[in-house]
C-alpha cells in the first residue's frame, strides 16, 4: 500500500497511485511494435496462401500479392512485372546474350502514375534501373533512402515524383526459374530488418506461384475451348458430309427406280414380245440395278446414322419372324453361290421388344457379308439366349468359312468404308459400309457387334449382342450425334 504524498490520513481509503500503461495509452515500444508487424505479417501470409488457391487471373493474383504487401508493410507503391512475354520463352541471359531484345512486362501496380509504369515496360534488360538489375542478377535491392535510390538516377527521379522516400525490388522465382520481379516503395526513409527483407521475399515466391497457376489455368481453357472448336468443326464436317451423302444417294435412287421400273416393263412383255436373249439381257439389268440399289441404301442408312437422325422405334416382335424375313432377303444371294445357310436356335419361341427394321437390317448386314466372303461351306446363324427378368440378352452369331481377317485389320473392321483389300473382286462392289452400320445400329438399341473369333483362311465369327428389352435413353452413336429412343 502506497501512503498519499501529502502525509495526511483521514481515516479515508488511501489513493493507490496508477502504474503508467503503454498499451492502454495507446503508445506501444520498440519491442511491442516489432511483435505487431511479425504479427499482422504472419496473418497476411496466411491470409494470402488461401487466397491464392481461387481460380485468378495474373492480374489478380499480383494485385492480391500487392495489396497484402502494401497493408503488411505500410507500403504506398507496388509493381509485378514479368521478364517478356510469361512464362519466358527463353532465359533472360540468353535474350540479353541476342541483343536485350526481352523487355519488362507490367502484370499489376497500384499507387504507381501511369507515366512510370509505361516507362517500366520501354526499358530492356540492360537499362540502369533496380528492377532490371534484379532481373538480370536474381538478387533483391533494398534502398532505406532517397540517397540509396540515387545510384539509379533517372528511375530516381521518377520513383521521387511519385512520393517514394525507400524502395524494395525482390526476384520473383518459382520452380527455381526467376519469373519476375516484386517493386515496393515507401513515402519515408525505412530500414529494413531481416524479417521484413524475409516478409518481401516470400511474397515474391507466392507471386510467381499465383501467376504460373493462373498461366496455366489460362492455357488449359484455352486447350478446352479449342478442342471445343475443333469437336465443332469436326461436328459440322461430318453433317456437311452426311448431308452430302444422303443428297448425292437420293439423287441416285430417283432414277434407278425409273431404269428398274422400265426393264420390268419391258421384261414382262407389256409393250411386246422379248426373244430368249433380250430376256437374259433384261435380267441381268434387274440384277445390276437391284445391287446400286443396295449400294445406294448403304449409303443412306450410313448418311442417317451420321446425322443423327436415326430414331428407334421398338415394339414386340416375334424373333423368329424378323430372322426368317432376313434369310428371305440373303438366301437367294447364297444360292447363287452354291451355299447354304444353316439356323440354330432355342426351340421354344423369343419375344423381344425392339425395332424390327434395325434388327433385321443388322442381321442382312451381317449375313450378306458372311455369304460374299464364303466360296464354299455353310454360313450358321446360331441364336442364344442369356441372362433373366430384365437382364435378359440375346445373341446373335454368325459364323462363315471365308478367307478370315488378320489380327492387325479386326481393329478396322468397322471403320466406314474399310475393306482389307479395297482391289479385291470378292467385294462385289461392296461400300464397306455394312459391318460399320450394323455395329452402329446395334449400339442404337443398347448392343453392339464384335468379332468373336477370326484367322485367315478359317473363316470368322461376328457376334451380335442385344437386350431382350430395349430401354429407350440417350445413345450416343460413334461418329454421329445422340439420338434419343
Amino acid at each position: 500500500m502506497r501512503v498519499p504524498s501529502d502525509g495526511s490520513s483521514h481515516g479515508t481509503s488511501p489513493r493507490v497511485a496508477k502504474t503508467f500503461d503503454p498499451a492502454e495509452m495507446g503508445v506501444l515500444s520498440s519491442d511491442d511494435q516489432a511483435v505487431s508487424g511479425a504479427s499482422r505479417r504472419l496473418r497476411a501470409l496466411a491470409v494470402l496462401s488461401g487466397s491464392l488457391t481461387d481460380a485468378l487471373s495474373p492480374a489478380d493474383a499480383a494485385d492480391l500479392v500487392e495489396q497484402k504487401a502494401l497493408s503488411a508493410l505500410d507500403a504506398t507503391t507496388a509493381v509485378v512485372l514479368t521478364l517478356g512475354a510469361f512464362p519466358p520463352v527463353t532465359p533472360p541471359a540468353a535474350s540479353n546474350e541476342a541483343g536485350g531484345a526481352t523487355r519488362l512486362h507490367v502484370v499489376h501496380a497500384i499507387g504507381l502514375p501511369a507515366e512510370v509504369t509505361a516507362a517500366l515496360e520501354q526499358d530492356a534488360l540492360g537499362a540502369q534501373l533496380p528492377l532490371a538489375e534484379v532481373a538480370r542478377d536474381g538478387r533483391p535491392v533494398f534502398l532505406h533512402s532517397e540517397h540509396d535510390m540515387g545510384r539509379y538516377p533517372a528511375w530516381a527521379k521518377a520513383m521521387a515524383g511519385a512520393g517514394a522516400r525507400a524502395a524494395a525490388i525482390v526476384p520473383v522465382w518459382a520452380n527455381g526459374e526467376l519469373r519476375g520481379i516484386l517493386g515496393l516503395t515507401w513515402s519515408d526513409p525505412r530500414i529494413f530488418d531481416e524479417d521484413e527483407r524475409a516478409f518481401v521475399l516470400t511474397l515474391g515466391v507466392m507471386c510467381a506461384q499465383a501467376i504460373m497457376r493462373a498461366h496455366l489455368r489460362a492455357a488449359e481453357r484455352s486447350a478446352r475451348e479449342e478442342a471445343e472448336a475443333a469437336r465443332t468443326l469436326a461436328e459440322e464436317a461430318n453433317r456437311s458430309k452426311a448431308q452430302f451423302v444422303a443428297t448425292i444417294s437420293h439423287e441416285l435412287r430417283t432414277p434407278m427406280n425409273a431404269v428398274m421400273g422400265y426393264t420390268s416393263l419391258v421384261a414382262d412383255e407389256v409393250d411386246g414380245p422379248v426373244n430368249a436373249a433380250q430376256k437374259d439381257h433384261l435380267g441381268r439389268v434387274r440384277d445390276t440395278g437391284k445391287h446400286m440399289m443396295g449400294l445406294i441404301e448403304d449409303l443412306l442408312g450410313f448418311a442417317r446414322i451420321e446425322a443423327g437422325e436415326e430414331v428407334v422405334r421398338a415394339e414386340p416382335i416375334r424373333l423368329v419372324d424378323v430372322v426368317e424375313e432376313s434369310l428371305m432377303v440373303v438366301r437367294p444371294l447364297a444360292e447363287k453361290k452354291g451355299l447354304r445357310i444353316r439356323l440354330e436356335g432355342p426351340p421354344q419361341p423369343v419375344e423381344l421388344h425392339t425395332d424390327p427394321r434395325k434388327l433385321r437390317q443388322i442381321l442382312v448386314n451381317l449375313l450378306a457379308n458372311a455369304v460374299k466372303f464364303t466360296e464354299a461351306g455353310d454360313v450358321l446363324l446360331l441364336l442364344r439366349v442369356e441372362g433373366e427378368d430384365a437382364e435378359v440378352r440375346v445373341y446373335f452369331e454368325v459364323t462363315d468359312m471365308g478367307r478370315g481377317i488378320a489380327l492387325d485389320d479386326q481393329k478396322r473392321v468397322f471403320d466406314p468404308f474399310w475393306r482389307a483389300d479395297p482391289l479385291a473382286k470378292s467385294g462385289g462392289g461392296s461400300t464397306g459400309l455394312g459391318l460399320s452400320v450394323a455395329r452402329q445400329l446395334a449400339r442404337l438399341l443398347g448392343g453392339d457387334v464384335s468379332v468373336s473369333r477370326s484367322a485367315p483362311g478359317r473363316g470368322s465369327t461376328f457376334v451380335v449382342s442385344l437386350p431382350a428389352r430395349y430401354s429407350p435413353r440417350a445413345t450416343h452413336v460413334p461418329g454421329g450425334g445422340t439420338t434419343f429412343g
